[in-house]
C-alpha cells in the first residue's frame, strides 16, 4: 500500500474505474470535487495537503474494491467536522446511506459543549465518547469501521510529523483498540501492521533489533527452506495431493516482542523455529496432507490445533502442528487451502474484494454474532461511554476462547474468563445465582479461568445473589466487564435498608474470617471518614465499597504487631550493584564469577560448606552433576526493596475431597507463600480441618490468600486464629514447607 497518493487523485480514479459502474464514478468524482474544495489549502503536520488524507484512504478502500458509497464516505470523512459542510448537506447530496457512514467515522464535535449537566469532558472521555458512536454505527454497517481502520492505519504511517505525545497516546489506542478490532475482522495483513507501526513508536530500539534479528533469520533460512519445502513437495505430489505451495511465514514482530517480553529474554532472542505455510486445493486435502507430513516427520505431542474444523472467531482457518525434522529442527506447520488462505489476509473485506466466490452466509452470520456482542456492551452503560468502550475493548477485542455448554452451544468469552462469566453470558439470572461450577464433569472453583474447549456446567441456587468479592479483580472471579456491571447493578438496585442489613453482616463476616469479630465497627467507618457506621453499611451493601478493601485496610491497622522475619536477602555485585534475592533466609550471598546472573534470568543458589550461598544460572558450566539435586536451592529475583514475612494461622474446613491439599499447595506457590506449619485437628466425619501457619508480606496478600481458599471447591469456613500463631511454635524455625 501507498503511504499518501498525489492530490490530483489520478492513482484512484484509475483504480475505482476499473470496477465502478458509470453512474457510481461520477458520484465518486463528485465526493472528490467537493472534499478537494472543502479542504482547500489546509496542511497535515507532514506539511503535506490535509486533503491527501481523504483521498489516500479512499485510495486503500478501492484496492479491497469497496463500494461506491464507501469510497464516497472515506473521501469525506473530515469534511463534515472540519468545514462547514454539515451530515445534513452530504445527506442532500449523497443520500442517507453515505451520510450515516460519514457520521459514524467523524469525530464528535458536540461533546466538547460538554454534559447536560455542564460538566466539561476530559479528552480521553472524547475519544470514548467518539469510540462508543463509531462502534454503535459499526455494528448496523461494518464499512463504517473499516473506514475508521484504514484512517488509521494511514495516520500511523504518517505519525512521525506528530508530536511525539500524540505519537504515543495514538500507538497505544491503536494496540488497544484499532490493531485488536481489525483482528476480529479477520484483517490479519491490517492488524499486523497497526501493531508493528505502534510498536515503532512505543519501544523503537525493541523493534529495530527484532526487525533486523528477523531479516538476518530469514536468510539464514533460505538454503534449509528450499531443501525442506522440495520435500513437502515431493512426500504430498507422491500420496496425490494437489499442493499449491509452500510459503515462509516469519513471525509477525509485535507478536515476537510480546513472546520475548513474556520470557524476560533479551529481545536479541527471537524464535528461531521455522514457519512454513503449505497450501493444498481443499479442505479434504489439508487433513490428508497432515497425515502424510507427520509420516514424514514425528509431531510433538500436543502441538496440534485444529482450525478448520473449529475456526477462530475472526474467520481464519487453518490446520497448526509442530513436527521434528530429521536434522533435529522443530518446525511449525500451517495447512490451509489457498481459499482459506486469501480469507485469512483480508477477513470481512473478502465480501468485496472476492464477492459471490469466498463469502457465505455462515461466514455473515458469525460477523453478525461478533457485531451483537458490541452492541450487548455497548449497552451496559448508555450514558457513561467510559464503561461501554471499555466492555468492548476488554471483553470483544481482546483473544477469545471457545467454551461449551452441556448441550454443545458454543460460547465465546475472552481469554481467562471464569465460570462466572461464563453464567452470565448465558443470562443474567444465571450469573446472579451462580452458586459452583462443574468443569468436564468435575468441580471447579468460580474464580479459576477456564481453557479453550472445556464444556461448563453451572449450578445456581434459588434466593442467591451474587457475592461482593466477585467485584474484586484482584481475585479473579470475573474477568469480562459485562458479567462485572451485571453483579453490581444488582447490588445498585437493593433498598437502602435492605443494603445496610446486608452491609453489616458483611463486614461482620470479614471480621470473622480475619480473627477480629470484636473489632470495632465505628473504627472502621473512621478508617474510611465516614460520619456514621450506618454509611459504611449502605455502602458496603451496594458495592461501592467492597469487604475485601475494608479487610486490607483492617489488616493494616494492624500489621505492625506480632513476629516476623525477612524474607528477602541482599548481594552486592563487584561492580555494587545491588540485587534482591527470594527465598534465601539470611545466608550470605555472592554471585558467582563465570556466570555472573542477573535480573531477570532464572537462578538457582549452590550451598557451600560455610553456609553461605552462590548464586548461579541455571545452566551455569560451573554447577557438577551431582550438585544438581543435593546442594542447591530454587531462587528468584525481588522487587526493589527486601520484604518483611508475618505469621499468620489459618483454620479451614472443608467437606473432604480427594485432591484439597494439592489445590492449597499450588496456591500457595502461585502467591509465593511459604508454609512453615501445618496440622489436621480432629474433626466430625465427612469433613477436613486444616491448621497452616503461612509467611505473608503484606495485609492485601493476607485478605487474596483467605479469599482465594475460600474459593475452594467444599471449603465451607476459612478463619484466621487469634494472634496468628500455634502455641508453641517459633518464629526462627526453619520451614516444613516451601514451595519452589
Amino acid at each position: 500500500m501507498t503511504h499518501t497518493i498525489a492530490s490530483d487523485g489520478s492513482l484512484f480514479f484509475d483504480q475505482v474505474n476499473s470496477y465502478l459502474s458509470g453512474e457510481e464514478r461520477l458520484r465518486v468524482q463528485k465526493a472528490f470535487a467537493i472534499a478537494r474544495q472543502e479542504h482547500g489549502n489546509q496542511r497535515r503536520k507532514s506539511g503535506e495537503l490535509f486533503f491527501t488524507h481523504p483521498l489516500t484512504v479512499a485510495f486503500y478502500l478501492s484496492e479491497y474494491l469497496l463500494d461506491a458509497p464507501a469510497l464516497i464516505a472515506a473521501l469525506l470523512h473530515d469534511v463534515a467536522e472540519d468545514t462547514k459542510v454539515s451530515i445534513e448537506d452530504i445527506e442532500k447530496e449523497f443520500g442517507a446511506e453515505v451520510a450515516r457512514l460519514v457520521d459514524g467515522v467523524t469525530k464528535l464535535k458536540d461533546v466538547t459543549k460538554g454534559i447536560s449537566d455542564g460538566h466539561k469532558l476530559t479528552s480521553k472521555e472524547i475519544e470514548d465518547a467518539t469510540l462508543h458512536k463509531l462502534l454503535g454505527v459499526m455494528t448496523s454497517d461494518v464499512r463504517a469501521v473499516i473506514i475508521k481502520l484504514f484512517d488509521r492505519l494511514h495516520n500511523m504511517r504518517t505519525i512521525t510529523a506528530t508530536p511525539y505525545h500524540r505519537q504515543v497516546y495514538k500507538a497505544k489506542e491503536t494496540l488497544s483498540v484499532y490493531a485488536p478490532l481489525a483482528n476480529r475482522l479477520g484483517i490479519w495483513k491490517l492488524k499486523n501492521e497497526l501493531e508493528t507501526l505502534s510498536l515503532e513508536v512505543l519501544d523503537s530500539e525493541a523493534y529495530q533489533i527484532i526487525q533486523q534479528r528477523r531479516e538476518h533469520l530469514e536468510q539464514d533460512q533460505q538454503e534449509v527452506f528450499h531443501l525442506i519445502s522440495g520435500q513437502i513437495f515431493s512426500c504430498l505430489l507422491a500420496a496425490n495431493i494437489d499442493v499449491r505451495n509452500v510459503v515462509l511465514a516469519p513471525e509477525n514482530i509485535y507478536t515476537a516482542y510480546q513472546d520475548i517480553c513474556q520470557s524476560g529474554l533479551s529481545f536479541y532472542n527471537v524464535d528461531k523455529t521455522m514457519r512454513l505455510v503449505v497450501l493444498v486445493d481443499d479442505w479434504l486435502s489439508c487433513y490428508q496432507a497432515l497425515g502424510h507430513l507427520h509420516h514424514l516427520w514425528k509431531p510433538v505431542p500436543g502441538r496440534f490445533d485444529d482450525y478448520v474444523a473449529y475456526p477462530r472467531d475472526n474467520l481464519y482457518r487453518s490446520l497448526h502442528t509442530t513436527v521434528v525434522h530429521t536434522n533435529g529442527q522443530h518446525l511449525k506447520l500451517r495447512i490451509r487451502t489457498v481459499e482459506m488462505d486469501k480469507l485469512s489476509e483480508v477477513g470481512v473485506l473478502s465480501r468485496w474484494l472476492y464477492r459471490g466466490t469466498m463469502w457465505s452466509n455462515g461466514i455473515d452470520e458469525r460477523i453478525g454474532a461478533f457485531f451483537d456482542n458490541i452492541i450487548e456492551n455497548i449497552n451496559l452503560e448508555p450514558q457513561n461511554p467510559t464503561i461501554s468502550v471499555k466492555g468492548v475493548v476488554e471483553d470483544v477485542f481482546t483473544q477469545q476462547i471457545r467454551v461449551y455448554t452441556p448441550r454443545g452451544d458454543v460460547i465465546e468469552l475472552a481469554k481467562r474468563a471464569t465460570p462466572i462469566d461464563f453464567a452470565y453470558a448465558i443470562h443474567t439470572g444465571l450469573g446472579n445465582q451462580c452458586h459452583a461450577a462443574y468443569v468436564n464433569e468435575s468441580m471447579y472453583p468460580l474464580n479459576k479461568p477456564l481453557q479453550n474447549g472445556d464444556q461448563v456446567r453451572i449450578v445456581k441456587k434459588l434466593n442467591a445473589q451474587p457475592r461482593r468479592s466477585w467485584l474484586d479483580e484482584d481475585l479473579g472471579y470475573i474477568v469480562t466487564n459485562y458479567a462485572r456491571t451485571n453483579a453490581r447493578r444488582w447490588f445498585r438496585r437493593l433498598s437502602p435498608g435492605e443494603a445496610r442489613f446486608q452491609g453489616r453482616r458483611l463486614l461482620q463476616d470479614e471480621l470473622n474470617m480475619l480473627g477480629m469479630p470484636n473489632y470495632s465497627h465505628q473504627r472502621i467507618s473512621e478508617l474510611f471518614s465516614y460520619e456514621s457506621t450506618g454509611e459504611l453499611y449502605y455502602d458496603l451493601g451496594r458495592a461501592e465499597l467492597l469487604p475485601t478493601v475494608v479487610a486490607t485496610r483492617v489488616m493494616e491497622d494492624r500489621w505492625e504487631s506480632g513476629p516476623a522475619r525477612n524474607v528477602d536477602n541482599v548481594v552486592y555485585s563487584p561492580q555494587g550493584e545491588r540485587f534482591v534475592v527470594t527465598n534465601v533466609d539470611n545466608r550470605k550471598l555472592r554471585l558467582c564469577g563465570a556466570c555472573q546472573p542477573r535480573p531477570p534470568e532464572p537462578i538457582v543458589g549452590f550451598i557451600r560448606k560455610d553456609g553461605g550461598v552462590t548464586l548461579h544460572r541455571e545452566r551455569c558450566h560451573r554447577l557438577r552433576i551431582e550438585q544438581l539435586t543435593t546442594q542447591l536451592l530454587k531462587l528468584g529475583w525481588g522487587e526493589d526493596e527486601t520484604r518483611r514475612a508475618r505469621l499468620a494461622t489459618i483454620y479451614i474446613k472443608v467437606y473432604d475431597r480427594s485432591g484439597l491439599l494439592f489445590e492449597i499447595s499450588q496456591l500457595m506457590q502461585s502467591e509465593n507463600i511459604n508454609i512453615s506449619y501445618t496440622n489436621t485437628p480432629p474433626a466430625p466425619a465427612g469433613e477436613v480441618h486444616l491448621v497452616f501457619t503461612l509467611e505473608i508480606v503484606s495485609p492485601r496478600l493476607m485478605v487474596r490468600i483467605l479469599h482465594q481458599i475460600q474459593a475452594l471447591a467444599n471449603v465451607f469456613e476459612v478463619r484466621t486464629l487469634k494472634n496468628h500463631i500455634m502455641p508453641g511454635h517459633d518464629i526462627e524455625a526453619r520451614s516444613m514447607y516451601r514451595p519452589e
